[in-house]
């Protein structure tokens, strides 16, 4: 008995060498076991988008900063790349125009818009782009973008919010050379933006245009309502917005071109304090190079 169960397990070992030997066997297990991998990675990646989704905005860096200073644009390995650290062209191409250096003024012609009027101005095409980017543009549309974007112009509003802005390719992901962002409204409220209110205007002083601002004396504390600190909530500035004349050029920021930014009233504030929608168009001025104080 003993040697017929040895005659057994040795048989049965020489089959199983046989089948690892034969020919796919191999091939079979290597194939199941890359399916495998394949399939955890996929799982991984899709938590890890989620995740990223759900803690973008709580993740984004933002300056300390609570006033316009003076830069030391030597100290900024950025200054003299105007596409910032932007990879893809359609990103390099609209970092180089929000990176813009400010003209010399006297004597250039500038076109004079309120809110409702630069809406108006930018209307046909807004509604011809809705949702595209720059990318998605046709030949025609394309053309009349450059020729919108091109012209120095003046918004006058109320600026009611005031912000450092995060850290961006623009800037080449620097927290400490940054944008300001200036929330214009038409109408000045007595409260920070809430649902029900209309949505503003977006303009952007850049670090290439800040020390001018500043030697005009500009402080945008002293000119917004509210300011909102790097942990998203809103103070008072204890006075009331004050209305401007933001001089710059005129920007279609196709990356805030969908519904979820774009609309005309303001709908929720998100977890971390955003409104939604964030803007009234995807224009802006940006570069702001000039700001006049109008009461």
């Amino acid at each position: 008995m003993r040697k017929n169960a040895a005659f057994a397990r040795s048989k049965e070992a020489a089959r199983s060498r046989n089948r690892r030997e034969a020919p796919g066997f191999h091939m079979r297990r290597s194939s199941e076991s890359g399916i495998r991998r394949s399939q955890i990675f996929a799982a991984c990646g899709a938590i890890l988008f989620f995740l990223g989704l759900l803690g973008l905005e709580a993740a984004q860096q933002i300056s300390e900063d609570r006033e316009l200073i003076e830069f030391d644009l030597t100290r900024w390995n950025c200054a003299k790349r105007p596409g910032g650290s932007a990879r893809s062209p359609e990103t390099v191409e609209r970092n180089t125009l929000k990176n813009r250096w400010a003209p010399e003024l006297a004597g250039l012609a500038v076109e004079s818009f309120d809110i409702a009027g630069l809406l108006n101005h930018v209307a046909n095409f807004d509604a011809e782009t809705r949702g595209k980017h720059r990318r998605d543009l046709n030949p025609d549309e394309r053309r009349r973008l450059e020729i919108l974007e091109a012209p120095i112009a003046s918004l006058t509003g109320y600026l009611v919010l005031a912000y450092a802005g995060p850290a961006e390719t623009c800037n080449c992901s620097s927290v400490d050379f940054h944008d300001w962002h200036l929330e214009i409204f038409e109408e000045p409220p007595d409260h920070p933006p809430q649902p029900g209110d209309p949505t503003p205007i977006i303009c952007e002083i850049t670090p290439r245009t800040q020390n001018a601002i500043f030697h005009d004396g500009i402080r945008v504390q002293e000119l917004a309502a509210f300011f909102r600190r790097p942990d998203l909530s809103y103070e008072s500035t204890g006075h009331k917005a004050h209305k401007v004349r933001l001089i710059g050029y005129p920007f279609w920021d196709d990356e805030h071109n969908e519904a979820k930014d774009v609309g005309a009233t303001i709908r929720s504030i998100s977890r971390y304090g955003y409104h939604n929608p964030w803007r009234a168009t995807a224009w802006e001025i940006h570069p702001v190079i000039k700001i006049d104080r109008l009461n």
